[in-house]
């Protein structure tokens, strides 16, 4: 049963419309997701203290306005606005299907105020005289007003760059694409923590580099075993995660990130620093590439902090490394989209950024405190601002047992193989993201199932199979 309760109070007119004027609100704002099942007929007439008539009355004015679908049987629907793309069902069967597994196996973010801001965003530039501009060619950094955006957020991130040492790209995978065709040549050789965000390594292979994990602690990669990487002599480049590392959640204490950086600039080994979580956190250490400019590349994306559906990251490289950038941007894709890059730089210049990266921050801790709650007196890791749950599992458990059977009863989490470079040992782990299901009592439900997991155990999974 769906956990929506409008609040009608106050609010003039008929009953049943002040129902269905709720409903679309909540349906523009995100708190009614596409796909949510609403409450019954009885169960709302219940709670509002009105006739299943009104709410019948309600639920069909709705889905006269396009909001929602009945289906006998099966209970009434949020639905796509009338208008939009009729080919589009990435909420019901990507991430929340009524019917199919909670989904916490992607490091999606939170729901935040992003749904609420698009509509004007996209109402003051339909009124732009300028707003043709937006949908043709750009040069391949970007245009000189979004560049200037980017470099006052990477400010904010603790990078200080100029706009024209800034290139916009189209998300963090696509920097990361852009940053290796501009190093790297096939044959090459790169390094990364031991456990690591796996798109890396098919980005690697697509570009003939070879891809060797470097020794963590509880601090991230050890001093010692970047140092005897650099050490061998062909060594290109590190990639690296250092704040909320995934899958780990580590965040490279300052002490450790100064010795990385020394490690890298002595030996002229580029480092490739994805900080796309940084913004999640209260004051994060200084990035990598502030401590060693020489060779840090930054990528800073705002899929987290604001928005995926933009697909926007800015990048940037020690000095006279723009040139190589844009080359390769335009290689990869030749350009990041300018409307994209213009409703990201207007959110960054005007505010509206600022207002969505708290509503989730906000958002993201209620669910991290549901996950505090949940898995107390485990062995875990989710420090304020991380957006997944690093779980070591206890004895007897294995990662691939836990995720089967987490499956089996509704839940889909990460195992821990998916993160290892090489052949290295694989923990006994999963990563539980807190961000893709859009109601928090959806994450309740599946930390509940896993939770109960690790105190059953494996035994009845045994008895089973």
């Amino acid at each position: 049963m769906s956990a929506w309760r409008p609040d009608i109070a106050g609010r003039a007119g008929p009953k049943y419309e002040a129902i269905a004027d709720v409903i679309a609100e909540d349906v523009a704002t995100g708190r009614l997701g596409i796909g949510t099942r609403l409450p019954t007929h009885r169960d709302l007439a219940w709670h509002l203290g009105v006739t299943v008539g009104t709410v019948s009355r309600a639920y069909a004015e709705a889905e006269r306005r396009g909001l929602v679908a009945g289906h006998v049987g099966r209970g009434t629907f949020v639905q796509e606005p009338a208008g939009s793309r009729a080919d589009f069902h990435f909420e019901t069967s990507f991430l929340e299907q009524d019917a199919g597994p909670i989904n916490m196996s992607f490091n999606f973010p939170a729901p935040g105020e992003e749904i609420a801001a698009i509509g004007p965003t996209l109402g003051a530039l339909s009124r732009d005289p300028m707003v043709g501009v937006l949908v043709g060619y750009q040069s391949h950094e970007g245009l000189p007003g979004q560049r200037a955006a980017g470099a006052r957020w990477l400010a904010r991130c603790g990078v200080q760059t100029t706009q024209d040492r800034v290139i916009l790209t189209a998300g963090a995978h696509n920097g990361m694409s852009v940053v290796l065709t501009a190093l790297t040549q096939p044959g090459d050789r790169m390094v990364t923590d031991e456990l690591t965000y796996p798109g890396i390594q098919p980005l690697t292979r697509s570009c003939g580099v070879r891809l060797d994990p470097l020794a963590m602690d509880g601090d991230g990669i050890l001093p010692e075993a970047f140092e005897a990487a650099c050490r061998q002599g062909d060594l290109r480049a590190l990639y690296t995660v250092p704040t909320f590392q995934n899958p780990t959640n580590i965040v490279m204490p300052l002490e450790r990130r100064q010795q990385i950086a020394g490690i890298a600039s002595q030996h002229q080994v580029a480092i490739i620093e994805d900080d796309i979580f940084s913004p999640l956190i209260d004051n994060p250490p200084p990035p990598l590439t502030s401590l060693a400019p020489d060779v840090g590349y930054y990528i800073a994306s705002l899929s987290k902090a604001l928005a995926p559906g933009l697909r926007i990251a800015y990048v940037t490289g020690p000095e006279g490394s723009t040139a190589l950038l844009a080359r390769a941007t335009r290689i990869s894709c030749w350009m990041a989209s300018p409307l994209s890059g213009e409703i990201a730089a207007r959110w960054i210049m005007d505010g509206t950024g600022d207002r969505i990266l708290a509503s989730r921050r906000v958002e993201s801790e209620k669910r991290r405190q549901i996950a505090l709650a949940k898995f107390d007196g485990f062995d875990f890791d989710c420090p304020k601002g991380a957006m997944h749950v690093w779980l070591r599992l206890p004895e007897p458990w294995r990662s691939s047992e836990f995720v089967a059977e987490a499956r089996r009863r509704g839940v889909l989490v990460t195992p821990a193989d998916v993160f290892v470079v090489g052949r290295g040992a694989t923990p006994h782990a999963v990563r539980i993201c807190l961000g893709p299901p859009r109601q928090i009592e959806t994450v309740e439900a599946g930390l509940a199932v896993i939770a109960s997991l690790l105190t059953e155990g494996p035994v009845a999974v045994t008895e089973i199979v």
